[in-house]
C-alpha cells in the first residue's frame, strides 16, 4: 500500500462522502486505502459510509478526540508508505494523491508535500506560510517587501506574498491536504503525531517537527484540490476559532521559541497592526488579542 488516506469526519457525512468519492473518482496511479475516522458524530449512524464505500476502513471514535488525536487514531489503522491527512471539506480536482506521493519518492530529504487548495470557484488559498519570526515581522514593519521583486516577496514572505503558480519550499502549509512519509512520523516524539491541541495550529506544529528531524515540506501546484473553507461561519464562531488559533500558536511559540522571543514576536505584530491604514474592527481586534497574549492574559 502505497497512501493510507485519513478523514476525519464529525457530522459532516455528505462532504465527507464528497471527499472520498473524488478520491476513488481522480486516483489511478498508486494504490491507496481510505480510512474514515468518525469522531462520535450524532448527525447519523457512521456505518452509512461502509453501506455506501464498502472498501473504506471505518473507525468509530467513541468520543470526539479532535482533529489530531483524530488522526493519530486512523494512523493506527493505517498500512501505507506514506499517510495522506485529507479534510472532510476538501475534493480532489485531479490525480494528486499520485503527484504527490511521486514527489516524495523523488526527494528524499522530501518529508511533507501538499497540493494547490482552491475555493470551489477556483481561486488560490494561500496556504503556504512561515513559521513566526520576529525578522519576518521587521521586514513588513519596515515596508521593505515594496523594494523586493515579485518572487522575491513570494519566496521571501510566502503566504498571501506568493503565487502558487510554482512549487515551493515553506516552512510549515495547512493541514487540509498533509502528505506525509510514515517514517517521518515514526521519528516524531512518541511515533506519532503532537495531539496536545484539540484542533488549530496543530499544522503549525507538526510541519516545525517535520522541519526540526531534518525534513524539507514542498508544495506543488500540479496537484490540485478544491477546499470548501466556509466563509459564512457565524462572526462569533470566526472569533472564537480565531482565539483558539492564538492561544495554541502561543503555547506553540513560548514551548519552541521561549518567553522573551515570543513577547518580542507579539510586540513586532502589534507594531504592524498599528501602521496598518484605516481604523478597521479587524485592526482592533487584532490589536487587542495581541495586547493580551503579550501581557500573558486570557483570549
Amino acid at each position: 500500500m502505497q497512501v493510507s488516506v485519513i478523514i476525519i469526519n464529525y457530522n459532516t457525512f455528505q462532504l465527507t462522502s464528497e471527499a472520498v468519492e473524488s478520491i476513488i473518482k481522480h486516483t489511478r496511479g498508486v494504490s491507496y486505502e481510505i480510512i474514515v475516522v468518525d469522531n462520535a458524530s450524532t448527525e447519523c449512524d457512521p456505518g452509512l459510509f461502509k453501506q455506501r464505500f464498502p472498501s473504506i476502513k471505518l473507525v468509530r471514535n467513541p468520543n470526539n478526540s479532535g482533529f489530531a488525536k483524530g488522526n493519530n487514531l486512523g494512523i493506527e489503522y493505517a498500512s501505507g508508505e506514506t499517510v495522506l491527512l485529507f479534510n472532510s471539506d476538501a475534493a480532489c480536482l485531479n490525480d494528486a494523491l499520485t503527484l504527490t506521493y511521486q514527489a516524495l519518492q523523488w526527494e528524499t530529504t522530501l518529508g511533507l508535500v501538499t497540493a494547490r487548495l482552491e475555493y470551489p470557484d477556483g481561486r488560490v488559498q494561500h496556504s503556504c506560510g512561515r513559521f513566526p519570526s520576529i525578522s519576518l515581522q521587521l521586514v513588513e514593519l519596515l515596508r521593505l517587501q515594496k523594494f523586493m521583486s515579485d518572487e522575491q516577496r513570494g519566496r521571501i514572505l510566502q503566504g498571501a506574498f506568493f503565487s502558487y503558480d510554482k512549487p515551493l519550499y515553506p516552512d510549515w502549509v495547512w493541514g487540509t491536504y498533509y502528505h506525509l512519509k510514515r517514517e517521518v512520523i515514526e521519528k516524531m516524539p512518541g511515533g506519532h503525531l503532537a495531539d496536545d491541541f484539540f484542533m488549530y495550529a496543530e499544522d503549525l506544529q507538526w510541519s516545525y517537527m517535520v522541519r526540526k528531524l531534518g525534513y524539507t515540506v514542498k508544495y506543488i501546484p500540479e496537484a490540485r484540490v478544491m477546499h470548501h473553507f466556509s466563509q459564512s461561519t457565524k462572526k462569533e464562531k470566526r472569533l472564537n476559532q480565531g482565539n483558539m488559533i492564538l492561544q495554541n500558536e502561543d503555547t506553540f511559540l513560548q514551548r519552541e521559541y521561549g518567553w522573551t522571543t515570543t513577547k518580542a514576536y507579539y510586540l513586532a505584530k502589534m507594531a504592524n497592526f498599528l501602521l496598518m491604514r484605516g481604523n478597521s474592527e479587524h485592526r482592533q481586534h487584532m490589536l487587542q488579542q495581541y495586547g493580551k497574549l503579550l501581557l500573558g492574559k486570557p483570549l
